[in-house]
């Protein structure tokens, strides 16, 4: 069996190598902000050239893209893939993986939980065409961050404010996010030569304050309405607040291929 998940990773890895282009950049529309959530794991050896991707596409939109980066599915199994010592995986994460599936390979990207093509994943020379298309349209919903973070009891409280620019009809629903920087553990890096000990792991997905899909706040939207909610988590010992960031998007779900991520935002958990 396990000849058979080193034959499944070297095919996965073929197709996971992509050739060079140049970005063409956008000017986004209004206030517009984008999710990128990228699928990765320590024991992908192309995944690095996702990570050197998003930091040319963050480079290029600074404030108007928001990535998650998301240790989950195959590459991410430390029973395959024995690489550095932590486990990055999150329950949220692999519940997201699934949802946002088939995989396609690694690593893969899905812009604001949309289908393009017919499929949520793609591969990271889609990226930044798909985000260009989505910077594009104005925002359907704007809102603000406010939030508190105690640092004795590890207590985070969020409050999002919010306002329809357009009449929506699905279930809208906001998610909350807690991603993490400047993590240090091995990573297998074909680019690299092979394992690189001291390997930086940026934007990795943490915890949620909601379920994987998020949580409801309205049925439907009318123009010009405004939604509000409070959440509330308890951030982990072990994360370095110092290095985390807060990511909030409001979604519109009209079913499990009509999903839409009107609107992304990011503070700083620690100013």
């Amino acid at each position: 069996m396990k000849y058979f998940y080193i034959v499944f990773a070297s095919l996965f890895i073929i197709l996971a190598c992509q050739e060079k282009r140049t970005i063409q950049p956008v000017v986004p529309g209004g206030n517009r902000i984008v999710l990128l959530e990228e699928f990765t794991g320590k024991g992908c050896t192309n995944c690095p050239k996702g990570s050197r991707e998003i930091d040319n596409l963050l480079a290029i939109y600074d404030t108007n893209l928001v990535v998650v980066s998301i240790h989950a599915g195959f590459f991410a199994n430390p029973d395959y893939f024995d690489v550095g010592t932590y486990d990055l995986r999150t329950g949220e994460g692999e519940n997201i993986f699934t949802m946002l599936g088939p995989n396609i390979g690694y690593p893969a990207g899905v812009v604001n939980r949309t289908q393009f093509n017919g499929d949520y994943q793609h591969g990271q020379q889609a990226w930044a065409d798909f985000i260009a298309q989505e910077l594009d349209d104005e925002p359907r919903v704007e809102f603000t961050i406010e939030h508190e973070f105690n640092a004795s009891d590890r207590k985070l409280s969020v409050d999002v404010e919010g306002i329809s620019k357009v009449d929506l009809n699905g279930d809208i629903r906001v998610s909350l996010m807690i991603t993490e920087s400047g993590i240090v553990d091995a990573q297998d890096d074909l680019e690299a030569g092979g394992i690189v000990d001291d390997y930086v792991h940026k934007h990795v997905l943490r915890g949620m304050a909601t379920p994987f899909g998020g949580t409801s706040i309205a049925d439907g939207l009318e123009l010009g309405a405004f939604f509000n909610t409070n959440l509330e988590m308890t951030m982990d010992p072990s994360w370095n607040e110092q290095e985390c960031e807060i990511i909030v998007f409001i979604s519109e779900v009209r079913g499990a291929d009509d999903i839409r991520v009107l609107q992304a935002g990011i503070a700083h958990l620690v100013d």
